[in-house]
């Protein structure tokens, strides 16, 4: 063999071996892309919503292994990355508008410009898809990427909106493109045969206060369970598993009472002894106080949970401990006509299969199922006091825990349904899992009800900015005869 031909057949191979190289690496961070535990939007798309529900326990459980039986280490929100001293005397901000800015006479385009600008070696010496590809492979994406570009990036970062209140006149348009179209999308479907009235289903009466919201709240809400004699499940083997009173004579009422959600914001919050302060605290599926005890308290008196969590084999919700504690309600999507016998034989998930599984199991422990009626009672509140048409689906766990609540008790503390300064796209306090359709909605109507729920707030912004918490009268403590000026009293 002479050497031409030997240099020939190593530049060959040199050549052969480069393309793989960089065949592998953009098949890596294709894959990377769509693994579940990086992308939600991709994830539901490709792998269904069972998917993302397995993805999201093993990420847990790496971080558990991680971090180990220690604490998380407390932080003063004050010192936080991104959160600046507050003056008590000083006026908050509010989020009213995607042009809004913190650097005075920015524009946003030129701020998402600057945003979008690449940096580093890589970056000046191969085109933007390739570095891209590259971020991707070995650092992970950005968390604002998860957004989106345009309205969700803005929300949460550096440069954007963190801090701020939230403002109830936010709207789909000022959504980035990713979650405007799935909400577009979600709200052109109508999964649970949802009838509209008016043109389109948006209200035309005027803006209402407060008080009036909170008054229609109470005439048109009624919290209902399932007891033993309703049809179809009076006929049933396991209808004497069912209570034979709704929740709302058996339990309360309380004089103060918490809703914590599960919110990303929460960490590093030293909520926890605020929160166990109170009579009586709710808490939504699978999320756990132990290791958090200084951020979201340790009490659990009512866990609203869903049927995913119930049905999904990795929250172990048969045998985990978590759930043995305190009162259980359940909750299913069901049609809008609130049937109860269609319901019964197409739920989203097997809600009654697991509901008679763990009755069994747990005899003497209180476990209700809510009516479907409830749930979209609730939600027509919301439509009919949004001036554009919601998502066809019912409203967050969230939502529906509040209003629970609100039926029990005499004042009710949300904390971080609206979020606070420590605003971010983690999605829950317990999990590294970002995404702003955790905070800004997607399958549920979340925007639209943290609208409703700042204009029925009866705390300062401050407490929002700080705390997150959120102030609403329980049901018994409102008033909602017309006073002389035309407002309920209560």
């Amino acid at each position: 063999m002479d050497r031409v031909s030997l240099l020939w057949r190593l530049r060959r191979r040199a050549r052969r071996g480069a393309l793989c190289m960089a065949f592998f690496c953009i098949s890596m961070a294709l894959l990377y892309a769509l693994c579940a535990e990086n992308s939600v939007p991709v994830t539901d798309a490709i792998f269904g919503i069972r998917a993302r529900t397995r993805a999201q326990p093993r990420a847990h459980s790496v971080i558990k292994v991680l971090r180990g039986g220690a604490k998380p280490m407390y932080i003063d929100p004050q010192k936080l990355p991104g959160v600046v001293p507050g003056d008590p005397h000083r006026p908050i901000p509010v989020l009213s508008s995607p042009n809004h800015t913190h650097d005075g006479g920015e524009s946003p385009s030129k701020r998402r410009s600057r945003e979008r600008e690449p940096s580093g070696f890589f970056s000046r010496l191969l085109p933007r898809p390739f570095t891209r590809a590259l971020e991707t492979l070995f650092g992970g994406r950005r968390r604002g990427e998860l957004s989106g570009r345009g309205g969700d990036a803005e929300f949460f970062g550096p440069h954007g909106l963190l801090g701020e209140v939230w403002d109830d006149e936010m709207s789909s348009s000022m959504l980035g493109s990713r979650l405007r179209k799935v909400v577009q999308n979600y709200q052109a479907m109508n999964k649970y045969g949802v009838q509209l009235s008016g043109p389109g289903g948006v209200s035309s009466r005027p803006k209402l206060s407060g008080p009036e919201l909170l008054c229609q709240l109470k005439d048109n809400v009624e919290v209902m369970t399932l007891t033993a004699d309703l049809q179809p499940f009076s006929a049933l083997p396991w209808a004497a598993q069912l209570p034979p009173k709704p929740l709302t004579s058996d339990l309360g009422p309380y004089k103060s009472c918490a809703v914590v959600s599960s919110a990303g914001s929460l960490r590093y919050s030293g909520l926890g002894k605020e929160i166990d302060s109170h009579d009586a605290v709710l808490r939504f599926n699978a999320a756990p106080t132990a290791g958090y005890e200084k951020d979201v308290g340790s009490k659990t008196t009512i866990r609203l949970i869903n049927s995913q969590v119930m049905a999904s084999d990795d929250h172990r919700f048969l045998s985990s401990s978590l759930y043995s504690s305190g009162v259980l309600v359940a909750w299913d999507p069901a049609p809008f006509s609130a049937d109860l016998t269609q319901w019964y034989n197409r739920t989203d998930y097997p809600i009654f299969t697991q509901y008679q599984r763990y009755r069994r199991l747990h005899p003497l422990q209180p476990f209700y199922i809510l009516h479907p009626r409830f749930e979209w009672q609730v939600w027509q509140r919301i439509q009919d006091n949004m001036a554009e048409p919601i998502q066809k689906n019912p409203p967050s766990s969230g939502l529906l825990g509040t209003v629970l609540m609100m039926s029990l008790c005499e004042v009710v503390h949300v904390y971080e349904f609206l979020p606070s300064r420590r605003k971010t796209e983690l999605c829950h306090y317990y999990q590294r899992f970002y995404d702003a359709a955790c905070t800004l909605g997607a399958y549920h109507p979340l925007l639209y009800e943290k609208n409703l729920v700042k204009r029925m707030n009866q705390g300062s912004d401050r407490d929002i900015y700080t705390h997150g918490r959120v102030t609403l009268p329980g049901f018994s403590r409102l008033n909602c005869t017309q006073a002389a000026g035309g407002e309920p009293d209560h």
